[in-house]
């Protein structure tokens, strides 16, 4: 599970090396820009679940019945 996001991080690592623009190739700069949308898609995606992830697990501590304390 903790693989996916580590990939997609080592991803997001590399892309502005392939975000820079080719000379001599006409497409050069729309495919830059498709692969940096591409990146900051996957990027919201990721921060999206690791946003729902952290509400779920607050949800689930707080639905926990209290610890009872000991008497003094």
């Amino acid at each position: 599970m903790r693989i996916v996001p580590i990939a997609i991080i080592a991803a997001l690592a590399a892309t502005p090396a392939l975000a820079q623009v080719r000379q001599g190739n006409p497409d050069a700069a729309n495919e830059s820009f498709a692969r940096q949308g591409e990146s900051r898609a996957l990027q919201q995606n990721l921060t999206s679940q690791n946003n729902t992830t952290r509400m779920e697990i607050q949800r689930s501590q707080q639905m926990q019945a209290p610890q009872p304390t000991p008497g003094v």
